[in-house]
């Protein structure tokens, strides 16, 4: 988003404690200052660092900073303020593992009201999908807009035109947990090893923790799946396109849980730009742009067996899966990437510039 505003002459300051080595975008100079600062005192820098700039519009992403729009509209009122939705964070405070049970609820709720106040009081929300632009609907109908957590094109262009090979059947990247179906993956892992098939398997991601992190290495151990199972941590974004094109079909496993009854996986769309298949669970958010056949599968998102007869079947029709694979890239060329999304947030911009 930064680099697509500043190719169309925004003057664009990124603010954040890790910085971009995009040439385009200027870095604040309080980015060092926010690298280093705990938690809360990054909240008073942020403040500072976006007063210093003088900015005629600020955009922030991280829902800890709503309380800094909310001072920022006061201290610059003639500033425009907006709040970027990437997530249902409501449904977000529900699952996290780090928040104790008890107070799941409460925080959750907490995040809902300030979502609230964010519509009420700043000048506009961007949403990365509809099911969460409906959240506003009561309190920012007519300043909020979608803008899908679509790929950058330049990002995924491949750096040689040669078809790398392969390491993998199926690749994933993204959070490992119950919730990311990782175990629905491993018992129809186990399930399919038991008819004599082995596909290979590269994870990539974070975990809940060291706790989550080891259980899943003892599901691997567990299922006997250690020979064909490659696991990896976190790994910048520079680097998530070799590690999809390392792979054959590309996994989204998600479970029906709220918060993905209402996000679309980003990783889809990566998935697509890389010219992968995906098998993906069939989902509300997903079935808009998953036509099962045409650019990859569905499968029920609880059901193991459902999920190993579907890797089964793609793994053993790799030329459907490259038309799959192939139709998917085309899409995400012409439509599903941020560089035909970007002239609605500059429309966004100017309607709020004019009020």
């Amino acid at each position: 988003m930064s680099r697509a505003l500043a190719e169309r002459g925004y003057l664009v300051t990124l603010i954040a404690p890790e910085s971009s080595d995009d040439a385009l975008v200027r870095m604040s100079t309080w980015n060092a200052q926010l690298g280093q600062a705990r938690r809360m005192q990054r909240l008073a820098l942020a403040l500072r660092a976006a007063l210093a700039e003088r900015a005629d519009i600020y955009h922030f992403h991280d829902p800890e900073l709503i309380p800094v729009g909310l001072m920022l509209k006061v201290l610059r009122p003639s500033a425009a303020i907006v709040y970027d939705v990437h997530e249902d964070y409501p449904a977000m405070m529900q699952v996290k593992y780090w928040i104790p049970k008890p107070l799941r609820p409460l925080l959750a709720q907490a995040a809902s009201l300030a979502n609230t106040a964010a519509g009420v009081c700043l000048d506009g929300i961007v949403v990365a999908d509809p099911h969460v632009q409906h959240d506003f609907q009561h309190v920012a109908r007519h300043k909020a807009i979608v803008y899908y957590n679509f790929p950058t094109l330049s990002v995924f262009a491949p750096e040689t035109p040669e078809i790398p090979v392969a390491q993998a059947d199926l690749v994933y990247i993204g959070g490992m947990s119950e919730r990311a179906g990782i175990f629905v993956l491993l018992d129809a892992l186990a399930l399919l090893a038991r008819q004599g098939r082995t596909p290979s398997v590269r994870l990539a991601g974070y975990t809940d923790g060291a706790v989550g992190l080891a259980a899943i290495h003892q599901g691997i151990a567990q299922r006997g799946l250690r020979h064909q199972v490659e696991l990896h941590g976190r790994m910048p974004h520079t680097q998530v396109p070799a590690w999809i094109r390392s792979g054959c079909i590309g996994l989204v496993m998600l479970q029906p849980i709220a918060k993905f009854m209402k996000n679309i996986p980003t990783k889809l769309f990566e998935y697509w730009a890389c010219g992968l298949p995906v098998i993906a669970s069939d989902l509300p958010p997903m079935r808009p742009f998953l036509t099962e056949g045409t650019n990859g599968l569905r499968f029920d998102p609880t059901s193991a067996p459902d999920l190993a007869r579907t890797i089964d079947w793609l793994v053993h029709h790799p030329e459907k899966g490259k038309m799959m694979g192939q139709c998917g890239q085309k899409q995400v060329q012409t439509a599903w990437n941020n560089d035909r999304q970007i002239e609605g947030l500059i429309d966004l911009y100017g309607q709020i510039c004019r009020r």
